[in-house]
């Protein structure tokens, strides 16, 4: 792979959203429900599946929702349970070492990397399906 289009690559998929999905895949949905504690689900279930989510965090939290559910509707989920709602930090080295000298003030140094944070959003949930539709 020539080395510009492995670069491009690289920052392509470092900035997209990382949806990581473990569990079992139905037909799919079009109604799910949405929970936040396990108690408020009465419906007899089973767990189907955990999903992680990450995004950047200025996202709008409703678009984030939103996302979330016409997704784990194609994975024919009956209901989502948030489990948790972080906000993250990442960071990323930026720049190289280099020697060199600079005439302002007479400054003669090694400029080192620098390391730019950026904020994000991990949600974690647990899909549903209800055993009257399994």
């Amino acid at each position: 792979m020539k080395p510009t289009l492995f670069l491009v690559v690289i920052i392509a998929t470092s900035c997209s959203n990382k949806v990581i999905y473990y569990g079992r895949t139905y037909q799919p949905t079009q109604n799910v429900e949405i929970f936040f504690r396990e108690s408020d689900i009465t419906e007899p279930n089973e767990i189907m599946g955990k999903v992680t989510y990450e995004v950047t965090a200025k996202r709008n939290s409703d678009k984030v929702q939103q996302k979330i559910v016409a997704r784990m509707k194609k994975k024919g989920a009956d209901a989502i349970l948030f489990d948790e709602i972080a906000l993250t930090n990442t960071g990323s080295s930026t720049g190289g070492a280099a020697a060199g000298a600079g005439r302002r003030r007479g400054f003669l140094g090694v400029f080192g990397s620098k390391t730019k944070y950026i904020k994000g959003q991990m949600i974690k949930a647990t899909l549903i399906k209800y055993r009257k539709n399994l």
